[in-house]
């Protein structure tokens, strides 16, 4: 049976460490004074459904062109203008939402713990179709080739389903550990194949078209006396660069992965259930201590760490031009440059606290809180630099 329930959410979000004895919590770092070098200043924001970050549910916003939609827990579809932060739609489902929202700028896709599949369409507002899955939806639906919606459900299988009128063509089932963190990867695409991180440490690439497993993969083998040592979730984002899979796991390692051939390029030991972001030197990860790093994306070597944010239960960095930027349980959002992992701006957004990481729309800072509020910022060099410390 899957583990689920207020455990698993503590260790998710709270970090608890890996004997999981309440006693050895780490307290979270209090926030220490820097040189100031950026300003972050609010553009807009809004209010959608408080009930985004209950029961610490993962649920991401959908970035389109123009436009971002969030998804609330208990059922309402919100979208925004990306320019001035304008309601542009509300749609009430009446059903308790998971997951994230996925789709496309016409169709719009969310799951629900009841285990369906929900397409709207983003011109009229209407369900177009529902399909009922085996179970729970943890993880963002996600498109490909405009015809095809991958799925992700709490009991470990993988679907394929027909975007126009929600047909299950094919569905591919895994055996699941006893114990798993709460929440799923989402697929991510290539040209003709796809890659999904499993609870059971494993990474697999699949054929959209079928749901052949092209190559399989353990990124970790789960070790330790207890189920809690044992969890070794693939729960963050992975990110393709060329060639390169890059994915990090809980309770084991961060590595690079040749995806036409499925072989390890490099890998370290590393816990996380945030995953990574890439850039072309770089990659960056927070670990479940709440340690920012920056790898050399060639080898995996350790560039820097910044670990005055420890069990602050941050989100994964985000690149942002030169900078990473994080979320975390306090609502604050920090800048840090991606060069050597200083601090030059910080604000907090909102005080109940960021699950989603940050979302980069050119310019624009995107953060969406537990309750539920959006706002998007900038970023701008200080005319003055100071000394302070930056609490609102």
């Amino acid at each position: 049976m899957k583990f689920s329930g207020f455990l698993v959410l503590l260790i998710s979000f709270f970090l608890i460490t890996a004997c999981g004895d309440e006693d050895n919590a780490e307290p979270p770092a209090e926030l220490t004074e820097f040189k100031r070098t950026h300003d972050l200043s609010q553009q807009w924001s809004a209010s959608t459904d408080d009930s985004i970050g209950q029961q610490y549910l993962f649920i991401e916003p959908l970035l389109l062109k123009d436009r971002i939609v969030t998804a609330g827990r208990e059922g309402t579809l919100n979208a925004y203008d990306l320019d001035k932060g304008d309601e542009l739609a509300e749609i009430e489902l009446d059903m308790a939402l998971s997951g994230g929202v996925g789709g496309t700028e016409d169709i719009w896709l969310v799951g629900s713990r009841n285990g369906e599949l929900i397409a709207v369409s983003a011109e009229n507002e209407d369900i177009l179709w529902r399909t009922a899955v085996p179970s729970e939806i943890l993880a963002r639906p996600v498109v490909y080739n405009r015809n095809t919606v991958l799925v992700r459900t709490a009991d470990g299988q993988v679907l394929g389903v027909d975007l126009e009128t929600g047909r299950i063509n094919w569905n591919h089932a895994m055996t699941l550990p006893t114990l798993t963190l709460r929440g799923s990867s989402a697929p991510i695409l290539s040209r003709s194949h796809f890659y999904t991180g499993l609870e059971n440490g494993r990474l697999i690439a699949m054929s959209p078209i079928d749901g052949e497993v092209v190559w399989d993969v353990a990124l970790t083998v789960p070790e330790g006396r207890s189920e809690i040592q044992r969890l070794v979730d693939i729960d963050g984002r992975s990110e393709l660069y060329g060639r390169v899979l890059y994915v990090a796991s809980y309770h084991g390692r961060i590595a690079a992965i040749d995806v036409t051939r499925g072989q390890f390029l490099w890998a370290r030991s590393f816990s996380s259930n945030t995953g990574v972001s890439v850039s072309k030197d770089a990659v960056y990860s927070s670990d479940d201590r709440s340690h920012i790093w920056a790898l050399d994306r060639n080898n995996g070597a350790t560039l820097w760490k910044q670990d005055k944010l420890q069990a602050r239960g941050v989100t994964r960095p985000v690149i942002y031009k030169d900078f990473v930027v994080v979320g975390d349980f306090e609502g604050y959002l920090h800048v840090l440059s991606r060069f050597d992992g200083r601090f030059v701006a910080r604000i907090r957004v909102d005080a109940d606290g960021i699950l989603v990481p940050p979302i980069v729309d050119g310019d624009s800072i995107l953060v969406l809180t537990r309750d539920g509020y959006l706002a998007a910022y900038t970023l701008a060099e200080s005319a003055v630099y100071t000394d302070e410390e930056l609490f609102d």
